[in-house]
């Protein structure tokens, strides 16, 4: 790689809530780390391996937690499944596709590991590799990654998902009872890799209710904001930024909220943009616009809720302001999208 090892902001502020519910706050992480968490979480997409590190590794300390890797793997689960990468997966043809897919783009969560899929005549294995010699895999890293990789299969294939083992390079702990419980299969301490090892016909799952459409739509939306993640040199992009995270995840906000999450004035962000020969509402309008046209591609997806999903106030507003992006009407638009 030619670029320094990074984690997402997404996956921080997961670590960061985790903590929360251990009863620790931001002060205290803050203070026992010595990483200022505010120069990352709003400032920049990414933060680097090292003080994501001394976060990671204050927490478990502070934890106490003999399983704390187990834990915080099926806790970061439930919420990726949330994240747009989780959406563009549940669209895909089968499992197969879908693990490809998210391991093509999984450096929009960390590209601290490169994730692996080995697939024989009978077996398959998902394990991984650092992405720097420098860095080796502890414990409880490895044993959340092992376990994000579980119940990604689980969601897949409805929970049909069955191991035939778990390897792990670490020595066999004091206590595996929660290994057991969230493994449900033979473990093997003191191997060379870090592995799960499954039947290859879970590969052929079918993803229930996926739609082709809406996959392109979804992964258009992921490249966009992978090529965002790592290019934020400008202002315009770090606001645009913030609008494509947030209008995905339904959050309603202004330009207040987002100068606040830069730590700067609204006057003063304003000033910046313009500086830019851009502005707040035409950055919002091209976001908006490039999520409305994918989003359009479902077939499954009123023009109502699209409108909604946007943060519009109803769907004549959408409506019109479409048609001022793009010359024609959401229900036009998609009529001339769909085959002849």
């Amino acid at each position: 790689m030619t670029y320094p090892l990074t984690a997402s902001v997404d996956l921080l502020n997961i670590l960061l809530q985790y903590a929360s519910k251990l009863g620790m706050d931001e002060k205290t992480i803050i203070s026992g780390s010595g990483v200022d968490l505010w120069a990352y979480k709003f400032n920049e997409a990414r933060i680097p391996v090292q003080p994501f590190h001394l976060v990671w590794t204050f927490i478990f300390n502070r934890a106490g937690d003999p399983d704390f890797g187990l834990h915080f793997g099926e806790h970061t689960q439930k919420l990726l499944g949330r994240h747009l990468i989780f959406a563009m997966m549940m669209n895909c043809e089968n499992a197969d596709q879908a693990i490809r897919k998210n391991f093509q783009y999984h450096n929009l969560i960390m590209d601290m590991i490169r994730p692996v899929m080995k697939v024989e005549k009978t077996s398959a294995s998902l394990t991984w590799e650092m992405n720097h010699p420098s860095l080796h895999p502890e414990r409880h890293f490895s044993e959340s990654i092992l376990s994000l990789f579980v119940f990604m299969m689980r969601a897949l294939t409805e929970d049909q998902f069955r191991l035939k083992t778990v390897r792990f390079t670490h020595p066999c702990p004091e206590s595996t009872a929660e290994h057991e419980r969230i493994f449900q299969a033979p473990l093997e301490f003191g191997h060379k890799n870090n592995e799960i090892v499954f039947s290859r016909n879970y590969l052929d799952t079918p993803i229930l209710l996926a739609n082709s459409k809406f996959f392109n739509g979804l992964e258009h939306l992921v490249q966009k904001a992978l090529h965002r993640a790592y290019a934020v040199h400008s202002w315009s992009e770090k606001v645009a930024q913030f609008l494509f995270k947030e209008l995905l995840r339904e959050k309603s906000f202004d330009i207040k909220t987002i100068a606040g999450h830069l730590a700067m004035t609204t006057r003063n962000l304003q000033l910046k943009l313009k500086s830019e020969n851009t502005s707040f509402q035409k950055l919002l309008d091209e976001v908006r616009k490039e999520i409305a046209v994918s989003y359009l591609e479902d077939e499954n997806a009123s023009i109502c809720e699209i409108a909604l999903l946007l943060n519009f106030s109803d769907q004549s507003a959408f409506h019109h302001a479409f048609k001022r992006w793009t010359g024609k009407t959401p229900g036009k638009y998609r009529k001339k999208q769909e085959p002849i």
